[in-house]
């Protein structure tokens, strides 16, 4: 198989970036795919989800986790994120605190 330069596959998928279906089907192909994509999907991240939240509580570290004892936040027991999702992120979209006024 031809394998292009790392810019090229970035330059493609981020051409794909409002397309989260897409997108993520393709980042399911190889690992080599999936190391490009994740970073894009997560550049913006769409919080209607509670199971994205639940990945962002999973990347903190203990001391992180431990301040949330107070609210009484229990912290699934799943295996860390194969990837350090909260660095990848650089917008957060107004419809998070929307969607929070709203309900």
């Amino acid at each position: 198989m031809i394998t292009l330069p790392y810019e090229y596959y970035h330059q493609i998928f981020n051409n794909l970036q409002n397309t989260y279906n897409d997108l993520f089907s393709c980042a399911l192909v190889n690992r080599h795919w999936c190391r490009i994509i994740i970073p894009i999907l997560w550049e913006t991240p769409i919080f209607g989800d509670i199971r994205l939240i639940r990945i962002l509580l999973l990347t903190l570290n203990g001391k992180e986790q431990a301040l949330l004892i107070p609210f009484k936040i229990n912290l699934p027991s799943y295996q860390k994120p194969l990837f350090e999702y909260t660095s990848y992120i650089a917008f957060i979209d107004d419809d998070l605190y929307y969607r929070g006024v709203r309900n």
